[in-house]
């Protein structure tokens, strides 16, 4: 048409102000027309080379329908011929909805019809623009909305960081992110003030664009909570963000206050890691710990040793009790326990034990490659809830294979006692039955002098054998209950040699049997040692050997000093060595055994507890020392004993011990007074009667303060000696010293306990008390004269 043919200037005018023109024809009986200038088609769209009839059936067609309505209220109003103004969406083939505004009215000019014209205007962004604050007032009424839950809103443009903040409050006022154009980097900056360092990490990582936007493309809303340190304490806080539904370039973080959750959660967790810490440490012995509900045998699984998988594959994703117990029965519970293990685990037994008992224990073995292994269920009423127990499943195996080896061993040990106590009848009753005997036939022969005291002697003897069966048993039973210690003393070995050399000679000499002593390659012999238990052990093994050696047979000591890897110690090597009987090879194993012989006394007739060497091999073992032997039946035995001692760094400031052996001295005690507090009368006659011979004038006191009240009486230097006995009625040896120290304490008057304790502990108790000496009963005579020698001689 010509009103729509513009030059090519108008046509850059009106495109460039967003201006086009349109005429539409409705005549009788044709089709609508339209016609729009180059403007209005560009506006559109649209080729040049359209029809009106298409161009019209375009332009109605890509009306959006929610303006459809207003559409035919305006052709209507053009058509009275009134002008009309709307605005409404078209859909365009390449834009997508556009925004226009068109003007017009009736022509009255044209007469074959009805003929609208006017103007159209592209207010797309200005529609887009209106639309953008319509959504931020709805944002801004629904972040007020929300505001008492969140201390600030932000929504966010992806596409070039810009933001919008709604609602700032609380501490978010203080992070002044206004002010920054890049929300990312200005929020960083912002929290970087005010986070708590040791959260700062997790936020600064939340905060990066790129991993944020990485972590919303998998969820809708990630989070992060963190804490703020305000005004001396900390708070906790928690950033979200979250996608917008309604657009792929904006997103939506908020700042919350979640102090009062995050404290309740940090409590509820501290209290579940302090119950699970505690049912860890309480369940450590257990492979596997199961709360199990016996309603409908449902678990929680609370611990689990992946041991088990070893041994029952697919153990721990079981989650129901029963079958739990079915796949161990039917994989690794031993054959032989299986009836009793499934009647044990019934469901009625256990909630009948446990709410009996509390607690239920169910024994059994696994049998896993071939080999027992001993397992235990532990069941538990929980108190608080009706039908449900904990069940822990724990190895039992190393403390039954432990009771059951003690259990053997304690039988053996039985049998060995039993053993023990059969020869012990036999050599017990010997000497008794000789002391007996001879005591009989002394009596009988009284008037026969020479025969009486031959009866008297043998007597005497047997009393002496039973007197060391009875030490060696006490001996192994103290040494046994660790009450031996060693006391250490400085010794001279060669001076030590040369005090039991002459009672082992004695000895070999009453049996005919030849003893050689050596001592050589002594490059060191200033030790400290046990010296009495390292005798009493050479004493054993020698006795031993010259016992068990024939007569005109041969025994030897050999006594050196060997190469020691120890620095400031010897190792010293005593060799015993005998033309005996031997011992079988099967003997050898056993022979440091307690109560072992090999041959009863009836068949060797030799008599003895079986102790010695089990005795020996204990102090030898005290002393870091080793003990060998080697034997052969018929050819006779070695000892080789090693011992480790302590070097003297400077033996010539330091007194050596010794406990020298020796004949028999003559001495006179005629004259010297001795008290002897003693409530037995026998022991009294006894004592009486060996210091009376002896020369010594002897008075008595049945008690401990019998005994201050004759030395109160008396005085201090009356006596030369008091004889105490230690368990007195009345007041005890111990007590009656202690109050003998304090009357005098500017005289020493000589106490000497004469106790029927013998063990090292009561000679300490005695000194410790105050005494100056322990003599042990039955009275040994040449003890006792000793004793007097060191007291009396003047």
């Amino acid at each position: 048409m010509d009103c729509l043919e513009t030059s090519d200037l108008t046509h850059a005018l009106l495109s460039s102000a967003g201006v086009g023109l349109w005429t539409i024809e409705l005549d009788d009986g044709k089709s609508p027309r339209m016609y729009a200038d180059k403007a209005y088609l560009q506006m559109l769209g649209i080729s040049e080379d359209i029809s009106p009839e298409d161009l019209y059936n375009a332009w109605c067609n890509n009306i959006d329908l929610s303006y459809y309505e207003a559409f035919a209220e305006s052709i209507e109003q053009m058509t009275r011929g009134e002008m009309s103004e709307l605005e409404y969406a078209w859909n365009h083939q390449y834009r997508g909805i556009i925004f226009l505004r068109s003007h017009g009215g009736r022509n009255h000019e044209y007469t074959s019809g009805v003929r609208l014209e006017g103007c159209c205007f592209d207010v797309t962004e200005q529609m887009e623009f209106k639309l953008h604050l319509r959504e931020l007032a709805q944002y801004s009424d629904i972040a007020n909305t929300l505001g008492d839950g969140f201390d600030n809103i932000y929504y966010v443009d992806i596409t070039d960081n810009s933001f919008i903040e709604f609602n700032a409050q609380g501490v978010v006022k203080t992070l002044d992110a206004k002010t920054c154009k890049d929300f990312f980097e200005g929020f960083e900056q912002a929290l970087e003030k005010v986070v708590y360092r040791d959260d700062w990490s997790l936020v600064k990582d939340f905060v990066n664009k790129d991993k944020l936007l990485y972590d919303l493309e998998n969820d809708r809303a990630v989070s992060v909570a963190f804490r703020f340190f305000i005004d001396g304490r900390l708070v906790f806080y928690r950033l979200k963000a979250a996608k917008t539904p309604d657009s792929d370039n904006h997103i939506v973080v908020t700042l919350e206050n979640v102090d009062e959750e995050e404290t309740a959660k940090a409590e509820r967790k501290a209290v579940a890691d302090r119950d699970m810490a505690v049912i860890s440490g309480l369940s450590d012995d257990f492979g596997c710990v199961v709360y199990v509900d016996y309603e409908s045998l449902s678990e929680v699984l609370y611990r689990f040793d992946p041991l088990f998988e070893r041994f029952v594959p697919g153990w721990s994703k079981i989650d129901n009790f029963g079958k739990r117990l079915e796949v161990l029965v039917n994989s690794v519970v031993h054959p032989s326990d299986r009836e009793a293990f499934c009647a044990a685990t019934q469901p009625s037994v256990v909630l009948d034990k446990v709410e009996q008992d509390h607690m239920y224990f169910v024994n059994f073995r696994l049998q896993i490659n071939d080999e027992d292994v001993y397992y235990q269920i532990k069941f538990v009423k929980d108190e608080y809830s009706k039908n449900h127990v904990i069940a822990g499943f724990h190895s039992v195996d190393a403390e039954t294979k432990r009771e059951m080896a003690n259990l053997e061993k304690a039988e053996l040990a039985n049998k060995a006692k039993s053993a023990f106590l059969f020869n012990m009848s036999h050599d017990i009753r010997t000497p008794l039955n000789a002391m007996i005997g001879f005591t009989d036939m002394a009596i009988k022969n009284i008037e026969d002098k020479g025969k009486a005291l031959d009866c008297l002697k043998k007597s005497k003897l047997s009393s002496e054998h039973l007197l060391s069966l009875v030490n060696d048993v006490l001996d192994m039973s103290r040494i046994e209950s660790g009450k031996v210690e060693l006391d250490l003393n400085p010794v001279n070995l060669d001076e030590n040699g040369n005090d039991y050399v002459p009672m082992l000679k004695s000895l070999a000499e009453k049996k005919n049997v030849d003893f050689k002593y050596v001592s050589h390659n002594i490059q060191n012999r200033y030790v400290y040692v046990d010296f009495l238990r390292l005798n009493q052990v050479i004493i054993n093994v020698v006795s031993n050997a010259v016992k068990y050696t024939p007569s005109g047979g041969f025994v030897s000591l050999d006594v050196s000093q060997i190469p020691s890897d120890r620095e400031g110690y010897g190792v010293y090597e005593f060799v015993i060595s005998d033309t005996g009987i031997g011992m079988s090879p099967e003997y050898q194993s056993h022979l440091f055994d307690e109560f072992s012989r090999e041959r009863t006394s009836t068949v060797s007739k030799q008599q003895g507890t079986g102790l010695g060497l089990a005795i020996s091999k204990r102090i030898i073992d005290m002393m870091e020392g080793t003990i060998d032997v080697e034997s052969e039946v018929g050819k006779g035995s070695k000892f080789t004993i090693r011992v480790p001692m302590r070097l003297q760094e400077n033996p010539e400031a330091v007194e050596q011990v010794r406990f020298a052996y020796s004949e028999q001295e003559s001495i006179s005690f005629e004259g010297f007074k001795v008290l002897v507090v003693e409530d037995n009368e026998l022991n009294l006659e006894i004592s009486r009667d060996a210091l009376e011979n002896a020369g010594v004038v002897v008075e008595s006191a049945e008690d401990g303060s019998i005994a201050i009240e004759r030395l109160k009486e008396k005085g201090p230097d009356y006596y030369d000696c008091i004889l105490m006995d230690i368990q007195m009625p009345v007041m005890d040896g111990f007590e009656a010293t202690r109050k003998i120290r304090k009357m005098f304490p500017d005289k020493r008057i000589p106490i000497v306990a004469l106790s029927a304790n013998a063990f090292d502990e009561d000679r300490r108790k005695s000194l410790e008390a105050g005494m100056d000496g322990h003599l042990s009963k039955p009275i040994v005579m040449a003890q006792l004269e000793d004793a007097l020698k060191k007291f009396l001689r003047h």
